[in-house]
């Protein structure tokens, strides 16, 4: 008996009878005729064609021609091509150029892990730096770096907060004029806001504090708080209680001690026993 003929589930019809066999070789077409200048090789740019062919091909509500599913197929080899480029910070054509992602992408995405170079770098150009420095300069950068806080370390060296950020302004700016010597230095990036109140507003700074915390609390440091200034009245948090259990009013301790009416309560709110100030 002649044997059966074989089912060859490639060449079964799909939609608008449309087969497997066929949508694969409109894919191969669009990835060997699609023209690109990217890094994409020729897997991906097949891949790609057919994941945009298919989808298209149940989308749409009318039968596509070939030559339709080959115009979704290079549309979407073009514009995957587009965003390899500028994730790798590169931009093709004959002046070939590099984006500022380029840095970003070689250092961060390319490298299986970082390069010890930034650190090596940055010790030795610290120690180079730091005795050219004038000593106003030395001062307030250091203590900016020990306090941590504008305020504080203003008041360590002995200055108002506005000359202090004025001096710490300078002093930063010789810094990087030194670092790019005989070259135009750049300009101080981002807004350093320690110590101060932002209401949540995020900053370059901000986030470069933020991730150093995480590095540290991964590797087992302990991770520094924020610390707020608390203003020094002289009188202890339990007499403040004392005087509001007695009848004095809020706004009338806040005037006496120079606080405001949310200071006095939140001051006075865990040694109270019987009497709650209203919130």
């Amino acid at each position: 008996m002649p044997a059966p003929d074989t089912l060859d589930a490639r060449r079964e019809p799909l939609r608008f009878g449309y087969s497997l066999a066929e949508l694969d070789d409109i894919a191969a077409t669009a990835a060997a005729t699609a023209y690109h200048r990217s890094h994409l090789n020729r897997q991906v740019r097949t891949e790609t064609a057919w994941e945009a062919i298919t989808t298209h091909l149940y989308a749409t509500d009318t039968p596509p021609q070939r030559h339709e599913l080959l115009r979704v197929a290079w549309n979407a080899i073009r514009d995957a091509a587009r965003a390899d480029c500028s994730f790798r910070g590169w931009h093709p054509g004959y002046d070939t150029v590099t984006r500022p992602g380029f840095e970003r992408y070689w250092a961060l995405a390319a490298n299986p892990h970082p390069s010890p170079e930034p650190g090596v770098v940055e010790r030795l150009a610290l120690a180079q730096i730091w005795p050219a420095l004038r000593p106003r300069h030395r001062r307030v950068l250091l203590a900016l770096a020990a306090h941590d806080d504008h305020t504080r370390a203003a008041e360590a060296v002995g200055l108002k907060y506005h000359s202090f950020v004025s001096a710490l302004s300078q002093a930063r700016r010789a810094f990087l004029a030194l670092w790019h010597q005989h070259e135009i230095p750049s300009r101080p990036w981002g807004h350093d806001v320690r110590g101060k109140h932002t209401h949540g507003r995020r900053t370059v700074t901000g986030t470069v504090l933020r991730l150093r915390q995480r590095q540290r609390a991964r590797r087992g440091a302990p991770v520094p708080h924020p610390r707020h200034r608390r203003k020094d009245i002289g009188i202890p948090d339990t007499e403040l209680a004392r005087r509001y259990q007695a009848g004095e009013t809020l706004k009338a301790i806040a005037e006496t001690v120079g606080l405001s009416k949310t200071a006095v309560r939140n001051r006075i709110q865990p040694h109270l026993t019987g009497r709650q100030p209203p919130h």
